[in-house]
């Protein structure tokens, strides 16, 4: 099977897909301006991926030295051996002590995912797949990951990552720890409500909001493990970068958990000093008077433009709940649920070749959250089957289907 093209042609999940289907064997290299990736297949499952920028090994030990799996000159005297005998550092680490095979493993399949799951950022580049009988990787640390495993949490990645990258634009931003009355503890219990979408957007619907319990004054904040781990790294100097190296997970799950912390109100961005000095210098030039008198104009202005604008409602021009602000991030809630449902059922109908009877039986398998059928006023998304294929909407919140939240079969 020869396969090479442009991902304006054809999309990384599709190549994905693709290979995983007719269980290939060979390696899979993508290139754009900034990087070469290469991907390694074994009938189907990946076993290798590989960035000209930051190769596997290279960041392995970074890593493992940043985690505190391994000391820094535990590290230079493995580099060193290998240089000797040219074995894989995975190898030369185990077979040293300095690290146990178990947590090579998960370290390798951590580094595997990062730079596959940059791969779904990718807006454009070439991509080239040659077949092979067999491929070279470690066989003895590295277990082949499921194509469709990692497509389905790069959809997920996709539908989330815009969201999250308003609050995170850059992993070279600080955070710091926001003063609390206790430390907060690890959350241990089984029945804590799953994170729906909602959530992710900063704001809980009544329906799928969990009910109050009262809580004690000053009581402890609870995390879940992947926030505890991103939190205990949050210390107003290490970088986002830092922070991903240091809690041992990918890029996603950490920046999805520092998005959380900001949310929650537990963590703040600091402030580089060349930025506060010229804020705290035009605070001291506006006096009091000047500043009431400017108030006092803008109220006037707003006033004079809400008569105008009549029958609109002037509350229309205020950031509450009116707010076409706010609508705005709705129909972009409705839109991004879309999406997602889309490509659930596009996978459901590759592995079935047939469409799902329903929404609900794309939860039943696992391709969905519960959450994820409904849209952000709480009603079920529109899903019928057709003819020729299906017919997916969601509704405003008059209750109508405008046309930018319908989606045909016939479109995709």
């Amino acid at each position: 099977m020869a396969l090479a093209g442009t991902l304006k042609d054809f999309s990384l999940a599709d190549i994905f897909q693709l290979i995983a289907l007719q269980k290939k064997t060979g390696y899979l290299t993508l290139r754009n301006e900034a990087d070469v990736v290469t991907v390694t297949f074994m009938e189907g499952g990946v076993v290798g991926a590989e960035s000209l920028n930051k190769r596997l090994e290279d960041r392995l030990g970074h890593v493992l030295v940043k985690t505190g799996r391994i000391s820094r000159e535990e590290l230079t005297k493995a580099l060193e051996i290998q240089r000797q005998t040219l074995q894989r550092l995975g190898y030369i680490l185990v077979a040293e002590s300095f690290v146990d095979a178990t947590s090579l493993k998960t370290a390798l399949a951590i580094q595997m995912q990062q730079t596959i799951f940059r791969l779904f950022r990718w807006k454009n580049g070439d991509y080239n797949f040659e077949p092979h009988d067999t491929v070279e990787y470690d066989r003895e640390n590295v277990a082949p990951m499921a194509a469709e495993s990692i497509l389905m949490e790069g959809i997920r990645m996709l539908d989330e990552w815009p969201i999250i990258e308003k609050k995170i634009p850059s992993f070279e931003r600080v955070f710091e720890k926001i003063p609390l009355p206790a430390p907060p503890v690890l959350d241990t219990r089984t029945d804590a409500p799953p994170l729906d979408d909602a959530a992710l957007f900063g704001t809980v619907s009544p329906k799928s909001a969990p009910p109050k319990t009262p809580q004690p004054e000053a009581a402890a904040v609870r995390l879940s493990q992947e926030e505890m781990a991103v939190y205990q790294n949050v210390n107003g100097v290490f970088t986002v970068q830092e922070i991903i190296d240091r809690s041992g997970m990918n890029e996603f799950d950490t920046c999805k958990a520092l998005f959380e912390l900001l949310n929650r109100q537990l963590i703040r961005p600091v402030m580089p000093a060349s930025a506060e000095a010229p804020l705290e210098a035009k605070r001291r030039m506006v006096s009091p008077d000047a500043l009431g008198r400017v108030v006092a104009a803008l109220a006037v202005v707003w006033f004079a433009i809400s008569l105008l604008l009549l029958p609109f409602h002037p509350l229309d021009y205020l950031p509450s709940s009116n707010s076409p602000y706010s609508r705005d991030r709705l129909i972009l809630e409705s839109r991004l649920k879309l999406q997602s449902v889309t490509r659930a059922i596009h996978i459901f109908q590759l592995r079935n070749g047939r469409l799902p009877t329903s929404l609900d039986e794309l939860v039943r398998v696992g391709y969905l959250l519960p959450s994820g059928i409904s849209d952000p006023y709480g009603n079920p998304l529109i899903f019928q089957v057709t003819d020729n294929g299906y017919n997916l909407a969601a509704r405003d919140k008059k209750g109508e289907i405008p046309e930018d939240l319908m989606v045909s079969s016939a479109e995709n």
